[in-house]
C-alpha cells in the first residue's frame, strides 16, 4: 500500500493554488486566456489571465510554486512591472518553465532577480491600476531559456518569453458552475455564415460554396469583477458539427489551452475572431464581443495562420436542410450547446464518396459536366477525358470516369 501511494505522487499533476489571497478560493477574472484584445494598438490575444481584486488597491501577491526569479523588468513604465520565476535555477540555462506575475508595484517590497522562493512566500504587491476597479494581476505559465530571462532582440529589458498554458488548468479550487452564454451573430440569427474569408454574408437558406461559419460566444465564472462588460470572457473550448443528408462529426474549432506564441500577431488573431462591420470583435473596458470563425481550424489544439484555410466546402454536400451545432465550454467542463438550421444549394449535390462502373456492364446514368451541364444520359461511357457528375438514384456522386 505504501508503494502504491507514491506511486500516485508521482504521476499525479501538480496542483497550484491562486496568487493573490485568499490562496483557496476562486477569484474574479477580468480577462481569460486567449480573449480577443485591441486596447487602441491593434488587435491580439490576452496571454494570461487577469485576476481581480475588487475594490482592492496594492493586493499582496505570492508564489504558487518553488522558483527563482530569472526577470524583474516593466515592459511599459511603472504599470507594468513584472516578476518571471523559473521552475529552474539560474544554473540551468536550456528551456524552462515559469511563471509571469505582472503589474507588481516597483515602489513596495518585491523579490529581485537572482532570489528564490518557495510557494506562499510574498513576492510583492499589486501596483494601483489607473482604470478604476480594475486592479488585477497579470497571471500566466511561461517559459524562456538562459540563466536570465530579460534578453531580447531589440534590447536588454525585451523578453522573448513564450506563452506556453493556460494557468486555469493548472489552479486551484476552480469552482466555476457557469456554462458559455450564446448570442445572436446577426439580427434573427444565432450563426452568421459568410463566403470563406471574405465579409460577403450569406442567406442561411440558400448557401453554397465555401462558407465560414460565426458564432457569437462569451463565457462568466460566476464570481464577478463587479462590471457586466469586464466579466464576459473568452470560453475555453469551441467544438461544431454538422448533420443532414450528409454529416460531419463533431470537430474541435479552438481550445485556449496552450501556446500562445503568437499572441501579437493580428493574423494570427482574425484566423480565431471574425472582426468587420457586420461581426465586429471587440475586447477593451467599454466592450467585450467575441465573434468566432469556428471553421477555421485542421481540427488540432494549435492556432496558426494555415487555419484560415479551413471552411465548410458545401458544394461537397447534397443539397438540403442541415443543422448547424457548436458546443462551447470553460475549463471547468460547464458547457452549452446550440443548433440552427440552415439550407444548402448548390444546384447539384456532390458526395466524395466512389462508385466502380465496370466496363460493359449496362447501367441507366445521367453524366454532368462540372458546370451541371448533361452530356449523355444512355448507359455508355463518355468517349473523352475529365471529370463527370453521375446521378444514380437520388445520389449524386463525383467519379474520374477517363483517364
Amino acid at each position: 500500500m505504501t508503494i502504491f501511494l507514491f506511486f500516485l505522487c508521482q504521476v499525479l499533476p501538480p496542483e497550484y493554488f491562486w496568487p493573490i489571497s485568499p490562496p483557496d478560493s476562486v477569484h474574479p477574472l477580468g480577462n481569460n486566456w486567449g480573449n480577443f484584445q485591441n486596447y487602441g494598438s491593434g488587435s491580439y490575444f490576452h496571454n494570461g489571465i487577469d485576476i481581480i481584486t475588487p475594490n482592492q488597491q496594492g493586493a499582496p501577491v505570492y508564489a504558487v510554486a518553488k522558483g527563482w526569479v530569472k526577470a524583474w523588468l516593466t515592459i511599459q513604465a511603472d504599470y507594468h512591472w513584472r516578476l518571471a520565476i523559473s521552475d529552474s535555477n539560474l544554473n540551468f540555462t536550456g528551456r524552462a518553465p515559469g511563471w509571469l506575475y505582472a503589474h507588481i508595484d516597483p515602489n513596495r517590497y518585491h523579490k529581485q532577480e537572482g532570489d528564490s522562493v518557495l510557494p506562499g512566500e510574498l513576492i510583492g504587491y499589486l501596483v494601483p491600476w489607473p482604470v478604476s476597479g480594475f486592479d488585477h494581476i497579470h497571471f500566466a505559465r511561461i517559459s524562456d531559456t538562459g540563466r536570465l530571462w530579460r534578453r531580447g532582440s531589440s534590447q536588454p529589458q525585451n523578453p522573448t518569453w513564450w506563452f506556453i498554458q493556460n494557468p486555469l488548468t493548472l489552479i486551484q479550487p476552480n469552482t466555476d458552475t457557469v456554462p458559455p452564454t450564446f448570442e445572436p451573430a446577426r439580427t434573427g440569427q444565432l450563426f452568421a455564415f459568410c463566403r470563406n474569408n471574405s465579409s460577403t454574408y450569406l442567406d442561411p437558406q440558400n448557401l453554397s460554396g465555401d462558407v465560414d461559419i460565426i458564432a457569437r460566444i462569451y463565457d462568466k465564472t460566476g464570481f464577478s469583477t463587479g462590471n457586466s462588460t469586464w466579466d464576459k470572457l473568452a470560453p475555453y473550448k469551441i467544438e461544431y458539427s454538422i448533420s443532414g443528408p450528409r454529416n460531419l462529426p463533431q470537430t474541435l474549432s479552438v481550445i485556449f489551452k496552450y501556446d500562445l506564441f503568437s499572441s501579437s500577431d493580428t493574423i494570427t488573431v482574425k484566423t480565431v475572431y471574425k472582426r468587420d462591420a457586420t461581426c465586429r470583435s471587440q475586447g477593451d473596458y467599454n466592450a467585450r464581443e467575441y465573434f468566432f470563425i469556428i471553421t477555421n481550424t485542421d481540427g488540432d489544439s494549435l492556432i496558426e495562420r494555415a487555419d484560415t484555410s479551413g471552411k465548410w466546402r458545401t458544394q461537397e454536400f447534397p443539397d438540403g436542410n442541415y443543422w448547424v451545432k457548436v458546443r462551447a465550454s470553460d475549463v471547468a467542463g460547464n458547457w452549452r450547446a446550440e443548433s440552427m438550421q440552415v439550407r444548402t444549394n448548390n444546384g447539384v449535390g456532390i458526395t466524395e464518396s466512389e462508385e466502380r462502373i465496370e466496363r460493359g456492364v449496362k447501367e441507366t446514368i445521367r453524366i454532368y459536366d462540372a458546370l451541371g451541364r448533361i452530356v449523355s444520359s444512355p448507359a455508355i461511357f463518355p468517349e473523352r477525358k475529365g471529370v463527370f457528375f453521375i446521378v444514380k438514384g437520388k445520389e449524386v456522386r463525383k467519379k474520374l470516369l477517363i483517364k
